[in-house]
């Protein structure tokens, strides 16, 4: 009986080959072990990270502006006054009515004014006849030259005193010297009136001014086309328009006298009333934030933190406005995640754990 050998196993032919798998197993099994390690070491390391919470804001554009106190100005007054004597025969208009230019408002009484125009009339009639007679015997050399410049003078003279006359007579009625409102009478029906005596106080209204000053950080901003909303007393918003801005500060104020001009076309707006003034520049991005989540850096600049890539930033702001439900900062575009909670735990450059809050 003959003796049968089985063939030789893989192993036994190529024994090499365990060799190479069971450092393969080997080498897979520490580095699981590394890694495992690894990850719970960076795990630990997150834990220690401080924690804070952010909220993402979305810039709106939005206009700078300035607010601003003032009140109101007519564009112009005048205190109406006699320009000759006389007593006060009739009062055509009162105090509080609007008048228009020109428009009679006292009429003094006429007494022989018109008689004295008549008679005025009369000799400067004698008086041109007799220049026309000098003259004709002057022309046929019957009367010599003096006496033609007499005549001549004296036709003169009856000609200024008709004029003064009728002067006289034009100015017993008072009329506007432009649209305005009345105020403040100071003669009654029966007063006498000299020459200079103060009878009216009239205003312009139309437009209505409204004064003010701005600081030297905002005066070149402005211009004539800057946007104005004026806010008066009773609540109400109109706009109004730059007409001039002084090129020299205040003296001891270094702030700039502006005036802003509203229409008033039937002049019921009052003036010496105070006004709040809201000046609209240009519009840029910005964000909305509230107060409380401002805060100071290391050399005490005021800003606010965000986030970027779990990493604070401190940025300094540039408030644009406030309003009462918080401030305005310019310099953001976009979406920007801004420390809401936890901003005093941390600086600038600190690594962290972020959790989102909606807005």
């Amino acid at each position: 009986m003959s003796t049968h050998k089985s063939a030789p196993g893989l192993f036994e032919r190529k024994p090499y080959l365990l060799a190479i798998i069971l450092s393969v197993l080997l080498v897979t099994w520490m580095a699981s072990g590394s890694s495992e390690a690894l990850t719970d070491a960076e795990e630990e390391e997150e834990k220690q990270l401080p924690r804070v919470e952010v909220t993402t804001y979305e810039a709106s554009n939005i206009s700078r502006s300035i607010e601003l106190y003032g009140r109101t100005e007519p564009e112009r007054a005048l205190k109406l006054s006699s320009e000759v004597e006389g007593r006060v025969a009739r009062l055509l208009a009162d105090e509080g009515q609007l008048v228009k230019q020109g428009q009679a408002i006292i009429e003094l009484a006429f007494d022989d004014k018109k008689e004295q125009v008549e008679y005025a009339k009369a000799l400067v009639e004698q008086r041109e006849i007799e220049y026309k007679g000098a003259k004709s015997l002057n022309d046929k050399g019957l009367q010599g030259q003096s006496l033609l410049a007499q005549a001549n003078a004296t036709l003169i003279s009856a000609k200024a005193t008709l004029r003064q006359r009728e002067i006289a007579l034009e100015k017993s009625v008072i009329r506007a010297p432009f649209d305005g409102v009345l105020d403040m009478r100071q003669i009654e029906v029966g007063s006498f009136v000299r020459k200079g005596d103060a009878l009216f106080d009239l205003v312009d209204l139309n437009p209505l001014i409204v004064n003010a000053n701005v600081t030297e950080v905002h005066i070149d901003k402005l211009d004539a086309n800057t946007l104005v909303e004026v806010q008066l007393v009773d609540g109400s918003i109109v706009p109004g328009r730059v007409r001039y801005i002084a090129s020299v500060s205040a003296k001891g104020t270094n702030t700039f006298p502006i005036e802003i001009e509203i229409d008033n076309p039937d002049q019921s707006m009052k003036a010496g009333v105070s006004t709040e003034l809201n000046l609209k520049f240009d519009s840029e991005q910005a964000i909305k934030v509230t107060p409380a989540l401002l805060s100071l850096d290391a050399a005490g600049n005021l800003g606010v933190k965000t986030v970027v890539d779990e990493v604070v930033v401190f940025n300094p702001i540039d408030m644009i406005k406030a309003d009462k439900d918080g401030v305005w900062l310019g310099g953001f575009s976009g979406k920007t995640d801004v420390i809401t909670l936890g901003q005093g735990f941390v600086r600038p450059g600190d690594k962290v754990r972020v959790s989102y809050k909606q807005l």
